[in-house]
């Protein structure tokens, strides 16, 4: 029996030979892997965590060297142009598209501060711009299902995606937003990116920032917040559609929930004490206000400076988002005066489709202190004192006569002032308010006050329509296309169209005596720097010399004492103005103090509809309604302000022996009948009357151009002298004892009387205030010959003598005493 050894199994060996011991008892006892075990191990993962680590590292450092910090978007610099009354601090109104305020931290409250980081980020002033635990608070609610209370992001997180990144949700931005807050927490102090924060952050109600949500929750600035106030805001802060308490029940829940989590969160960071919390209660919230800026007559305003932002040069996003802090010309005195007195003064009887421009300039400067364009800017955004041009009626005549004395005519200058006025070169005739008569011969000053259409269109065609438009333009009608095609003899009486706020700033010329300064809104422009960008410098011109418009003033003067334009009387203060109609379609009333020229326009649709039944008055004139109107507005918007006096009137060219005003020669126009000069006997007195008894020169101020023994019944102007009377409506060439009633032209003389159009003969020695020794002899009762220094006039004359010139002379005394006293009834009447 063999006793050799077995011989070895080579799978129980190890390496070198050498038997494994036990080898086979292990690998018998050992189960074998499968599936996934075989791949995942400690091993595996530990190295797969550590190449996953080292990839993120990686991925964050090249993140770091690659993402720099950008420039802040355009959302976040945005910010809201203020506009302010011209005290420079009460707002107007405001442009935005983004409404946003931007304050300093200084002026944001320390419990406001502390609250919004209480609220959104209570480890502020420690972390490194992010917070891991926030971070991981966030996701396991996420997981949960669970709003986070505090939110994932850290106040400058959210401050680095508002600022300067979009509000998109990728991957990407949010790896930028990480880095860029870690180079931000690095670079910028905590105070200011709190104070960015919290100037860039919504607050709902179309509010961005601390500045404009404290006003709209509260009505404050913020810097006059309290305790309760700046819990409030921010709870609000974290979702204003959800928590802003006036929103609903529901919301007020939450918010007030969220209101003491802002208490007690302020509590554990130390800023107040329990007892402070627990004495706090949420403070009233406001409704929020729906307002449209341009919404009301203060809308108008607001777009006219809009408009000469843009004219000057700044764009619609610096006029949106710059930030700009422009001061006006409007006063709120003044503008709530413009719609105040419309209100009270507009009529209601069949008064549809009724629309009013008021605009007001300041003289010598051009400031708009006030306009009234309409009830709403959005409802109506054409603007009635800016964009309508209704026609301008005889509101234009005292640019008529400014051009008549710069031509060599004065006030006493007279002109055709019966109706029709119809030269054959006229065309169509020119007729007077009523076909009202004023006499053949009527001065200037007598003309403004009655506004006689006649003799402005004679005077424009003696000296030529261009003169009278060069007027218009210098003083501030606007040099158009319209206004060139009426270059004709009717532009007198205004056939043209014009803004109310170019006809008050035109009036505004003749205030300043003469100077002339465009029209401006905006008075001062600071940006967002507080630099002053832009300061309105005035730079007039002088385009009338002083001396026209101290006499055109002293004539509108008596227009108001006088004339059409008595409505004005009320203001109680010097002042001058003029009424102005053009047919049924349009009524004005304009006129100035020193420191005031306003202009009232009142038309119907666009301006083609009949004005005639409104309020009642068969007649829409300018004296009624629109005068009402213009005073009521004067007398707000001047109250408070002292009284100021005009300058006396220059009476340029009185004394002169032709003084423009032609003479009874006029080869170039043999028609026309004959008229006197401005030293004629019929203009000494500067009325239509001639001397009175001693020679005297009775003043030029008198509207009935009544004269010692002399009086006008029938409302037109009288040629009477002091035993003479007119009651036709013509003038007269009666002299101190003669008189005519049938309305013709006498030759009658001292002792002559004419009586139901005969004429009795006569002498006439002269005039008794006249030095010159004019005579003429008037011959019998068929012919009659004056001869004086002006010329020689012939006539015939036919007719039966009076039967007692004496008798005559009596009566005439009688009748003109009588006259006389009802004239200073209607007078005072009237």
């Amino acid at each position: 029996m063999s006793t050799e050894p077995e011989p070895e199994n080579p799978d129980t060996t190890d390496s070198e030979g050498r038997p494994d011991r036990g080898g086979a008892r292990y690998r018998a006892g050992r189960q074998k892997r499968t599936g996934w075990r075989r791949v995942v191990n400690w091993k595996v993962f530990g190295f797969t965590v550590l190449g996953m680590f080292l990839l993120g590292a990686g991925a964050i450092g090249v993140a770091f060297a690659v993402i720099d910090v950008p420039e802040p978007n355009d959302f976040s610099t945005s910010e809201t142009t203020i506009v302010y009354w011209d005290d420079g601090e009460t707002e107007l109104g405001r442009f935005s598209a983004e409404n946003r305020e931007i304050v300093d931290i200084e002026e944001i409250p320390q419990t406001l501060q502390q609250a919004v980081v209480a609220a959104e980020d209570r480890s502020f002033y420690e972390n490194s711009g992010f917070s891991l635990t926030g971070m991981a608070r966030a996701g396991w609610d996420a997981l949960r299902g669970e709003s986070s209370a505090g939110g994932g992001s850290t106040i400058t997180q959210q401050y680095v995606k508002n600022y300067y990144l979009t509000q998109d949700r990728s991957y990407t931005r949010k790896l930028r937003e990480l880095v860029i807050s870690v180079k931000i927490d690095q670079d910028v102090d905590k105070d200011q990116i709190l104070a960015d924060y919290l100037n860039t952050i919504w607050f709902g109600r179309g509010t961005y920032g601390v500045q404009t949500a404290s006003r709209s929750y509260f009505g404050v600035d913020v810097a006059d917040l309290d305790l309760a106030q700046s819990a409030a805001l921010a709870a609000i802060l974290r979702s204003p559609t959800r928590y802003d308490p006036t929103l609903g029940p529901e919301n007020a829940e939450r918010f007030a929930q969220r209101f003491q989590y802002v208490l007690d969160g302020m509590v554990v960071t130390g800023a107040i004490d329990q007892a402070t919390a627990d004495a706090t209660v949420p403070p009233e919230i406001l409704p929020e206000k729906q307002v449209n800026r341009y919404g009301g007559p203060n809308g108008y305003l607001l777009a006219m400076v809009r408009d000469e932002l843009f004219a000057m040069g700044y764009d619609e996003q610096e006029i949106e988002t710059g930030g700009l802090r422009v001061t006006s010309t409007f006063n709120t005195q003044a503008q709530s005066a413009a719609i105040q007195a419309i209100q009270d003064e507009r009529p209601t009887e069949d008064a549809d489709g009724v629309r009013i421009g008021l605009a007001a300039v300041r003289p010598g400067d051009g400031a708009v202190v006030a306009v009234y364009g309409g009830p709403d800017a959005v409802e109506q955004s054409y603007n009635d004192a800016v964009d309508a041009i209704p026609q301008a009626g005889s509101t234009v005549k005292p640019f008529v006569l400014a051009a008549a004395l710069e031509n060599g005519y004065s006030l006493r200058s007279t002109f055709w002032g019966n109706s029709p006025f119809d030269p054959p070169e006229l065309g169509p005739p020119v007729n007077n308010q009523g076909n009202e008569d004023y006499g053949r011969n009527v001065s200037l000053e007598r003309a403004m006050e009655r506004s006689i259409n006649t003799a402005f269109v004679d005077v424009a065609m003696e000296m030529g329509p261009d003169k009278v438009v060069d007027s218009l333009v210098r003083a501030g009608f606007p040099d158009d296309e319209q206004l060139q095609a009426n270059l004709n003899p009717r532009v007198a009486i205004g056939i043209g169209g014009v803004s109310a706020l170019n006809m008050a700033n035109s009036y505004a010329t003749l205030a300043s005596r003469g100077t002339h300064t465009g029209t401006h809104t905006v008075q001062q422009i600071v940006d967002r720097d507080g630099a002053v960008a832009y300061e309105h410098q005035a730079a007039g011109e002088q385009v009338f010399e002083e001396d026209v418009m101290d006499d055109v003033t002293y004539s509108l003067t008596e227009t108001v004492d006088n004339g059409t334009a008595e409505a004005a009387q009320d203001l109680d203060r010097p002042v001058a103005a003029k009424t102005g109609t053009h047919d049924d379609l349009t009524a004005w009333f304009s006129g100035y103090t020193p420191q005031l020229a306003a202009s009232v326009v009142y038309f119907r649709g666009d301006g083609t509809q009949s004005l005639d039944g409104v309020g009642g008055m068969d007649h829409f004139s300018g004296g009624a309604y629109p005068g009402r109107t213009w005073t009521a507005f004067m007398q707000g918007a001047l109250e408070g302000m002292p009284e100021e006096d005009f300058p006396e009137a220059a009476n340029i060219r009185e004394e002169n022996d032709n003084g423009g005003g032609g003479g009874n020669d006029r080869p170039d126009r043999p028609d026309r009948p004959d008229r006197p000069n401005d030293d004629d006997e019929n203009d000494d007195g500067g009325d239509e009357g001639g001397q009175g008894d001693e020679g005297e020169e009775t003043p030029p101020s008198d509207e009935s151009g009544e004269q010692p023994g002399g009086e006008e019944t029938g409302g037109d102007e009288s040629g009477a002298t002091e035993s003479g009377e007119e009651t036709g409506g013509d003038e007269t060439g009666a002299t101190e004892s003669g008189e005519e009633t049938g309305g013709d032209e006498s030759g009658a003389t001292e002792v002559g009387t004419e009586w139901g159009g005969t004429d009795t003969g006569g002498t006439e020695t002269g005039d008794t205030g006249d030095t010159s020794g004019d005579t003429g002899t008037e011959t019998g009762d068929t012919s009659g010959t004056e001869t004086g220094d002006t010329g020689t006039d012939s006539g015939t004359d036919t007719g039966t003598p009076a039967p007692n010139g004496r008798a005559a002379q009596a009566a005439v005394l009688v009748l003109g005493a009588g006259a006389l006293a009802f004239g200073r009834v209607s007078r005072r009447r009237r």
